[in-house]
């Protein structure tokens, strides 16, 4: 055995996990530029279609309403995405929220046990490991993440060095995103 933690995921940490994933996901940072230009496209041709006509309140109109679009829709996105994943969690991850999870680390694979049951992950099923301000994320080739957060473990350094080690020995990428934040 390398090494063996134990703690508890709750939904803070599950909601985390997803918005990191989602904020790394090109599909999902296209999704969101894309709705954000075309909401201010049609509220710009909006303008104009009225300025054609000579009607110039609401003309003004469109042209501040798309500029306040543009200045404040992000913020609408940020706290729509984290909604939308409380949601999931709430519906789906219920069994697994505040419930005492075993991580093992040995030579070959990992070992995790909770309440859903045990699992045993090759080693060379780790794709990446990302750590931020608050947590170590394990990327599985499955598209899986193992949630390790930082609070709940003992020794951060003793895990940040492992799990670096560990990393070296496989060549996978070990990600420093210490000033990761939800936008």
């Amino acid at each position: 055995m390398i090494m063996t933690l134990q703690y508890q995921l709750d939904e803070n940490d599950l909601l985390q996990c997803h918005l990191f994933v989602a904020s790394k996901s090109d599909r999902i940072k296209s999704q969101r530029i894309k709705s954000c230009l075309i909401y201010s496209v049609a509220f710009l041709l909006l303008s104009l279609l009225f300025y054609q006509s000579h009607n110039m309140w609401l003309t003004y109109y469109f042209l501040i309403f798309g500029f306040l679009w543009l200045c404040f829709y992000p913020l609408y996105q940020k706290w729509f995405y984290k909604r939308y994943y409380k949601r999931i969690i709430a519906e789906t991850k219920t069994g697994k929220i505040n419930q005492t999870a075993n991580v093992s680390f040995t030579n070959d694979h990992i070992e995790t046990n909770d309440i859903t049951g045990e699992s045993k992950i090759n080693l060379t099923e780790l794709e990446k490991v990302t750590e931020t301000g608050e947590y170590f994320y394990l990327k599985l080739r499955t598209a899986g993440h193992l949630i390790i957060p930082k609070s709940k473990i003992d020794n951060v350094d003793f895990v940040r060095t492992e799990l670096k080690q560990i990393c070296n020995q496989l060549s996978v990428e070990f990600i420093d995103d210490l000033k990761w934040k939800w936008k």
